[in-house]
């Protein structure tokens, strides 16, 4: 690609793929050349609303278009994989949605596309690591403010109604990878993990539930029959991970839960102060006491991951959010459920 000339990207799938497309068309840099969906009313309107005239039903028709240098991966979770290879063989940049596949060893798949190409650049969608407050924490924890961060929390609940798209493949393990710790706790404990400093990972223990789901329950109120064939996930799961540094985390998600509203948050303790998110504030000792603030980020330059991921490719830099990282998040995905179906906490190679 040539130093100002404008970055051809396609979006492949156009569910959270409307996002990724329209966010790229607010950087000047980009240019939206093509789309590709498996549903022609959805392609073509969005084609038309857009003004896009290269649309495809078939992804390896878009990837493998001449005037293409980059395209971002929004499809079911067991089509990143696939996908993701094709690209990367017919040398495409790629940017690809959370999480980065259904298991560890279906993401080293990519991994080990992405290394027979080094040239190109491969980055996780992980859109919570470019928030301003996180943003700041992870700067503040580099220099040392806090000390050492030896324990992580988070969380988020959502109230009954929260399963989304009951009988797609969100609710079948085969496809998604599993319930909502992989969908929500995956963007959950990739931030506190990456804040923590990436860590290496050596045992999980997990518990996991299905209370609702597979009774019909807990998608847009209380009907529906019995459909365990379409929901074989979990519908609460929780997991403690410990890493090789002795620090440890500790996390909660839910797709329904009995909660009197939706519950989020997340919380860093080191060894000279603590941070919450959700709501964002910091903890510093002062003589003797505990004082706690909110710092202002309003003159703080922002930023997305798109905006990353496009200046990743024409500065030839390394992407925030690795492939490598994404592996190392399933791994520990994979292990809080594999612990929960053992009934024991197990080890993370």
């Amino acid at each position: 690609m040539l130093s100002g000339q404008q970055l051809r990207i396609g979006v492949i799938g156009l569910g959270i793929g409307r996002w990724h497309l329209e966010s790229y068309m607010a950087i000047d840099e980009v240019k939206v050349v093509a789309l590709c969906d498996v549903d022609t009313e959805k392609l073509q309107s969005a084609a038309t609303r857009y003004g896009i005239s290269k649309i495809f039903t078939d992804y390896n028709k878009l990837c493998e278009m001449n005037k293409l240098d980059a395209v971002s991966i929004c499809v079911p979770n067991y089509l990143h994989v696939p996908i993701a290879v094709c690209a990367l063989e017919n040398g495409k940049h790629i940017l690809c949605e959370k999480p980065l596949s259904i298991s560890p060893e279906e993401g080293q798949k990519i991994l080990e596309a992405v290394r027979k190409r080094p040239e190109l650049k491969a980055m996780m969608a992980m859109k919570f690591r470019f928030n301003k407050d996180s943003m700041y924490l992870r700067n503040l924890i580099e220099k040392g403010k806090l000390g050492d961060i030896y324990y992580g929390f988070s969380t988020y609940l959502r109230q009954l109604g929260g399963i989304p798209k009951m009988g797609t493949w969100f609710t079948k393990k085969n496809m998604s990878g599993g319930g909502p710790l992989i969908d929500n706790g995956v963007h959950f404990l990739d931030l506190i993990w990456w804040l923590m400093g990436c860590p290496k990972p050596v045992e999980a223990f997990g518990v996991t539930y299905a209370k609702f789901g597979p009774y019909g329950k807990g998608a847009r109120g209380w009907k529906g029959e019995p459909s365990p064939e379409v929901f074989d996930v979990e519908d609460l799961a929780l997991g403690t991970i410990k890493f090789d540094n002795d620090a440890s985390v500790m996390l909660d998600n839910a797709w329904a839960a009995m909660v009197e509203k939706e519950v989020i948050g997340m919380r860093l303790c080191g060894t000279k102060g603590g941070a919450t998110l959700w709501p964002f504030k910091i903890c510093l000792e002062n003589n003797g006491n505990i004082i706690s603030k909110t710092p202002d980020l309003e003159k703080m330059k922002g930023g997305n991951q798109f905006e990353h991921f496009v200046n990743c490719i024409q500065e030839d830099e390394k992407p925030l959010s690795t492939i490598e990282q994404g592996v190392t998040v399933l791994k520990m995905l994979d292990a809080i459920y594999r612990s929960a179906k053992k009934g024991k906490s197990v080890s993370i190679d």
